[in-house]
């Protein structure tokens, strides 16, 4: 009767090196496609909006702490349970605060922060407005992914003392038109065309989708704050 052989279990010195088998040649790899200018459209993610085209790269990817060599060390480490996260590898994660490099300016009128606010917990769990990213992507060719109705998540106790327009704002919200917030109003409002007083004057639904979705601003090109240069 033949005897089954124990399975012998690799020694952590013997994974270790298992390890670094596996990542020193993605490491090459990888340093290879993040230096060379001809490797970035291959190894781009998808096309970029056409706001930002003439952005560099490293104008959004921020290149992570220490060297190539040090960061696929920390992986290794991770990757054989001797570190508790992994580093990031080449270039740091896009956060709110590298699209606020460029686009923080003093006239915001929905600023990030202050959907942090308690009052506006149940509208952040519809609308993800505590970031950036939440409702705006890059290498999709897309400017944003949200529906224009979005307004609905805040405003449905919404009431004017003096109404300027000639339909009143109480009134569109009874009738739940909400696709027609931003036919009038610039999310942001940094666009310098001022918004429409008579609802017939108001931006088509279908225009504003168009814009949504990476096309011309019905608002036109004149903005109030232009954004920073990329670093």
């Amino acid at each position: 009767m033949a005897i089954a052989k124990k399975r012998r279990i690799p020694r952590p010195d013997e994974l270790r090196w298992l390890a670094l088998v596996i990542m020193v040649p993605m490491t090459a790899l990888g340093a290879v496609a993040l230096t060379v200018p001809s490797a970035k459209e291959v190894i781009s993610a998808g096309p970029i909006q056409h706001g930002h085209a003439s952005v560099d790269c490293s104008g959004c990817h921020v290149a992570s702490e220490g060297t190539i060599r040090q960061q696929a060390q920390a992986n290794v480490k991770y990757a054989i349970g001797l570190r508790n996260h992994p580093a990031d590898f080449g270039y740091a994660e896009v956060t709110s605060a590298t699209c606020l490099g460029c686009h923080e300016r003093p006239n915001e009128r929905h600023p990030i922060y202050r959907f942090n606010e308690p009052r506006f917990r149940e509208a952040a769990a519809t609308v993800e407005a505590t970031t950036c990213l939440g409702c705006h992507t890059e290498h999709t060719a897309q400017r944003t992914f949200v529906e224009p109705t979005f307004c609905v998540a805040c405003h449905q106790d919404l009431e004017l003392k003096n109404d300027p327009v000639d339909v009143p704002h109480v009134t569109l919200i009874a009738q739940e038109q909400w696709g027609t917030c931003m036919g009038c109003h610039d999310f942001h409002g940094n666009h310098a065309a001022k918004p429409q007083i008579t609802l017939a004057a108001a931006f088509e639904e279908d225009a504003i989708r168009e814009y949504l979705a990476d096309g011309e601003s019905p608002w036109g090109p004149e903005k109030i704050y232009e954004a920073k240069e990329a670093p």
